[in-house]
């Protein structure tokens, strides 16, 4: 596959890893086709915010109960979470997440949800993601 093609089968957004009552931990994420982005100086991100995107799905009727249940329990910035963005620049997706996602098998599935392209995408943390939870299994 081409780096044209590439840019638009990945998808850039935000993203979370909650614990489920009795359940594995699991992603949750809002998205869109990198070709529609909003603006950021050099970098093309998704528009929504994480705590728009939060607020969004609590008043959402249509969620899934156990989503709900879960961030109708827990602020936005309780669980681990980041954002995938673009950078026009350096023709690079950044993957910003929490360090409790550091993980080389998180990374990679939250790769995997985004369709990122292996080799073009930076791994970063960030110091505005920091959480008080910790799903079962990513340590602390």
């Amino acid at each position: 596959m081409n780096a044209t093609a590439q840019r638009e089968a990945a998808c850039l957004g935000i993203f979370w890893v909650v614990q489920m009552p009795e359940a594995e931990p699991r992603l949750l994420a809002a998205g869109c086709r990198w070709t529609k982005p909003s603006r950021m100086v050099n970098c093309l991100s998704y528009s929504a915010g994480h705590y728009e995107t939060w607020a969004h799905w609590r008043r959402d009727r249509t969620v899934d109960p156990a989503l709900r249940a879960i961030v109708g329990s827990y602020e936005y910035e309780n669980w681990p979470r980041g954002r995938i963005v673009f950078d026009r620049s350096r023709d690079q997706f950044i993957l910003y997440a929490d360090r409790k996602l550091m993980a080389p098998a998180m990374i990679e599935g939250i790769a995997t949800q985004f369709h990122l392209p292996e080799g073009r995408t930076e791994i970063q943390g960030n110091f505005h993601y920091q959480s008080t939870e910790t799903p079962n299994g990513l340590g602390k």
